[in-house]
């Protein structure tokens, strides 16, 4: 296993045993400092979520989350958003961290560019809504 890939590990453990000791308490993210606050629910509306993935994240990651795109540019294929076993396992601060950090904020690629200078607080909600409907997690 690689570092990238063992600390990333490290992460998602961290925050899936930070997120089960207390699973009442509801995190948003400070947009500026894409870091975990008390606050408000991280799913918008799916809706709005679909039209900001079709614009800005299906050349990637395909309209349906499964990546069955080829960019010539891409160091490794994102992983299917619509599976299942997978989505599970990443809470949606995860998912709010890698749309607001990038690939690298999350130890993936660094063609993700990171967009929480781009999307508002509530569009990232909304995608993570719209991309939690690939796989009904």
């Amino acid at each position: 296993m690689t570092l990238r890939k063992t600390l990333l590990a490290m992460l998602l453990a961290l925050v899936s045993v930070s997120a089960l000791a207390d699973s009442t308490k509801v995190f948003a993210l400070d947009q500026n400092q894409c870091t975990p606050t008390p606050a408000a629910e991280l799913r918008g509306d799916p809706s709005n979520g679909q039209a900001l993935h079709v614009e800005h994240c299906a050349a990637c990651h395909g309209a349906n989350g499964r990546s069955e795109v080829v960019v010539m540019h891409m160091d490794e294929t994102p992983q299917d958003q619509s599976d299942a076993e997978y989505m599970k396992n990443l809470p949606d601060v995860y998912l709010y961290l890698a749309i607001c950090k990038g690939g690298e904020g999350v130890g993936k690629s660094y063609v993700m560019s990171p967009w929480g200078d781009y999307f508002s607080h509530q569009e990232i909600t909304d995608m993570i809504a719209w991309i939690r409907t690939f796989s009904s997690t």
